[in-house]
């Protein structure tokens, strides 16, 4: 069954008439680039907006999302491709031992600011409750925890344990409820180190990530790689 934006599109064209339409592909006035919208969430829309919920930012016109692993631009490119048919660029930044999918183009910003809510600047610091992610099955909501745990899950080299912190409580109770829904054991914790409390779920053992990994998925190579060690995927 699709899942649509509830009319969110049609009022974002209305909106926007400096928006061009030809033959479904859609660009921003006096742009050369012609880009998709879609029409529904999908698992590949709600991974992506994971991600960008994750680690990503917002900020004049552009979409940027950092990961050290260069071989996950690829994913992230590939799901741009898909759902937007754009391609991001990637830099090396030396300084931090890092990489960065950038894109801009006006079209795709507004749309991800305006239809699906996400917010402008540093993404994560800057997020409140989720209005459509309520209406999502079990899949869609799936997907899109892998997005964030792509982004800002973390895997431990020493035991089977999956860590995820957020400053976001509606992002944290997704996840805690998520986990709840499917009866996956986790453990809650609350830092209080900066301004706004860093809110963490622990999810810990073989069996217990195993069934996890049932309900939702890693695209991010260096991590997949870590839960080998605990995990047979093969």
């Amino acid at each position: 069954m699709k899942q649509g934006f509830d009319g969110r599109l049609e009022e974002f064209l209305q909106k926007h008439p400096e928006i061009e339409e030809k033959s479904e592909k859609f660009r921003y006035k006096n742009s050369t680039f012609w880009v998709k919208f879609p029409n529904d969430f999908s698992e590949s829309l709600c991974r992506l907006l994971g991600i960008i919920h994750g680690d990503g930012n917002m900020s004049y016109g552009r979409i940027l999302i950092t990961d050290k692993c260069k071989d996950y631009h690829l994913v992230i490119r590939n799901l741009f491709e898909e759902i937007f048919d754009v391609t991001p660029n990637l830099f090396h930044d030396k300084n931090r031992h890092s990489y960065y999918s950038h894109l801009k183009r006006k079209a795709v910003y507004l749309f991800l600011v305006e239809v699906l809510e996400v917010p402008r600047g540093s993404v994560r610091q800057n997020l409140s409750p989720i209005s459509f992610v309520k209406t999502w099955d079990s899949k869609l909501k799936g997907s899109y925890l892998g997005g964030l745990l792509d982004s800002e899950g973390h895997i431990s080299k020493l035991q089977a344990k999956i860590n995820f912190t957020t400053t976001s409580k509606p992002v944290f109770d997704f996840v805690a409820d998520f986990l709840t829904e499917h009866e996956i054991k986790f453990g809650k914790y609350v830092r209080h180190r900066r301004a706004n409390p860093e809110l963490e779920i622990n999810i810990y053992g073989k069996q217990n990530i195993s069934k996890f990994l049932t309900y939702t998925s890693f695209r991010n190579p260096e991590k997949i790689a870590r839960l080998e060690k605990f995990l047979q995927f093969h």
